[in-house]
């Protein structure tokens, strides 16, 4: 999924070099529109209540409402996260799938049939598409009409991206040739989904936005989309603008914790967007913020020089948190600029790059490691016998003679001939920073010039997927724990046949048949040592044919006030806030923790 745009604390070694809390919790919760009165409908009755209160966190860019089939950045599936369920749900900590919209859930013999019984008291939130505005009950038929939707013909549905060639019966709804999807049937409370290959991510693809339930009418109600779900989390229609996207708690949420205490603790949340990332440190500092997920480079030796004193006093006031991330950044060449075409240009330009002097200079080390392998990050904990040292053989690191020969058996000597490139990024002073390095490197390698524009993140994306520009940056982030969700990038099957349509997965529109051989081979094996064979040879395609220049692997620096309790990190940055409340650590608390 894009930065724009999976799951393993317990396999990803996390980093905690502090804890804290902040000292204006309270003044924090008022400016947000929290409260700190306890809920009637708590069980738990503390000193400090867990019940109220509103978590905030940044958003980097401007946040518009779109059909789950056509979400395409990281935090708009986090904001959905709080407002939908799908029929599994990830645990925040772990990255295990567990229950949700399904109280459980079996499957055949053979690997090919779940059956998930569906639980009898979730209701969609309250909303004016329903009669009365009153919320319904979700039954099965939802479960089947919201597949309907994930095999929808469009060119803008992510969602059949992910579950192309998975249900039984739903190529054949896609291609229209038939009104229902022949692999997914009801009984009573109970939905039957038939898959074509045994799979061992099928159920970690259900966990994701993708496959949430949605209600028809959301999607019929005067011609528009609105967010209307089952989840812990209501969509505030009249109080969310492009830069303040506001949730407040559900009433009739159905879950509980594991002590039996209604959920979810807080009141609201709050999503907003800063122009200037550096001024989330400023609201932060303030009581403004909960929680950064990612401090800006300009901002580290503030946090880790200026402000140290407020990370070790007892108790602390912040936590610092860092861990690897199932994130990749890399430079995505137009493969329909004609220079481009010729893999030795390609070739050379990723051997021009010093990934090295980027993310120790320019990132501040704000990265897991530079990106002398392929796309899926090296994460061997995640991704156990993946042949990361095999794909490592065929890929790029620093090396400029032989990026100035490869430039020149291409017909370019000393960049003589050479067009001047467009290279597209974010606007942010981070992305500025890096796409100026870059432009630097190349130009004093191979003598070439590439012209460089910052975009905002809706229109950057826009442009990708119509190829409006010659290189583009960017960073993806895993949707499933398992190589497919990078390599998909580059499934020459993913991009529309008509040509005047844009291309929002694989928008380099890189077409390999062997690459796509391997890719089919690994989405169809029914175990993930066949799987991971497959992709690896895929990957390794994927790196001597060059569309990409994998620039780092993402390990981002985060920072939480301390007085958030249960907000649980992870290396796909899936968020889900159900269970997270406010409580003031005391000194008390921290020894007691420190012995």
């Amino acid at each position: 999924m894009n930065e724009i745009k999976i799951h393993l604390s317990s396999v990803v070694s996390m980093k905690v070099f502090s804890k804290i809390f902040l000292l204006s919790t309270g003044l924090f919760l008022v400016s947000c529109g929290g409260s700190e009165e306890g809920n009637s409908e708590g069980e738990v009755v503390a000193e400090e209540s867990m019940y109220g209160g509103c978590f905030s966190m940044p958003i980097g860019s401007y946040f518009n409402t779109k059909p789950i089939t056509e979400v395409q950045k990281l935090e708009t599936a986090q904001v959905y996260d709080q407002v939908y369920e799908s029929l599994v749900k990830y645990d925040p900590k772990t990255l295990e799938v567990g229950p949700s919209i399904a109280s459980e859930w079996s499957v055949s013999d053979d690997g090919l049939t779940y059956s998930f019984t569906i639980r009898e008291d979730v209701y969609f939130h309250d909303n004016d598409c329903f009669k009365g505005g009153k919320g319904r009950l979700l039954t099965p038929n939802d479960v089947l009409f919201s597949f309907k939707t994930i095999y929808e013909n469009d060119p803008s549905n992510r969602s059949y991206v992910v579950f192309k060639n998975t249900i039984v019966g739903g190529e054949d709804y896609y291609n229209e040739k038939t009104e229902e999807i022949s692999g997914i049937s009801i009984e009573g409370n109970v939905v039957n989904i038939q898959i074509m290959e045994p799979s061992d991510v099928f159920i970690q693809k259900l966990a994701t936005v993708f496959a949430s339930i949605i209600p028809e009418e959301s999607l019929d109600y005067t011609g528009n989309f609105y967010p209307v779900g089952t989840g812990p989390f209501v969509y505030d229609m009249k109080g969310s603008t492009s830069e303040k996207v506001q949730l407040f708690k559900n009433p009739n949420y159905y879950g509980k914790d594991a002590d039996g205490n209604q959920l979810p603790f807080l009141d609201t949340i709050m999503f907003l967007y800063y122009e200037h990332s550096e001024d989330q440190m400023d609201q932060f500092w303030e009581g403004g913020l909960s929680y950064i997920p990612g401090v800006p480079i300009s901002k580290i030796s503030e946090v880790m020089e200026e402000k140290v004193g407020d990370f070790e006093s007892k108790p602390p006031k912040y936590m610092l948190i860092s861990e690897p991330q199932l994130s990749t950044t890399y430079l995505e060449f137009n493969m329909e600029t004609p220079v481009l075409k010729k893999k030795k240009v390609r070739q050379a330009i990723n051997y021009a790059i010093n990934r090295k002097k980027l993310k120790e200079k320019v990132m501040k080390n704000q990265a897991y490691e530079i990106g002398k392998f392929g796309i899926t990050p090296p994460l061997p904990k995640v991704f156990k016998d993946y042949d990361f040292e095999g794909i490592e053989d065929v890929s790029y690191t620093y090396n400029p003679e032989k990026a100035k020969q490869l430039l020149a058996e291409a017909g370019y000597p000393d960049g003589k001939g050479f067009p001047s490139l467009e290279m597209q990024f974010r606007i942010g002073n981070e992305y500025y920073l890096v796409a100026s390095e870059i432009q630097s490197q190349l130009r004093s390698v191979l003598n070439i010039n590439i012209d460089i524009e910052a975009m905002d993140l809706d229109d950057l994306i826009e442009n990708q997927g119509y190829g409006r520009a010659d290189i583009f940056r960017a960073t993806w982030f895993g949707d499933y724990p398992n190589p497919e969700t990078f390599l998909v990038n580059a499934y020459g099957k993913a991009i529309p046949k008509d040509k005047s349509l844009p291309s929002y997965i694989n928008s380099s529109r890189f077409k390999n048949a062997q690459f796509d051989k391997f890719f089919d081979e690994g989405a169809a094996s029914g175990t993930s040592e066949e799987a991971y064979a497959a992709y690896a040879e895929a990957e390794k395609i994927l790196m001597e044919e060059a569309p990409f220049i994998i620039l780092w692997y993402g390990e981002d620096m985060m920072l939480l006030d301390a007085a958030v309790r249960q907000l649980e990190t992870n290396g796909m940055r899936y968020l889900d806030l159900r269970e997270v409340y406010f409580k003031t650590p005391t000194k008390e608390e921290y020894e007691e923790k420190e012995s």
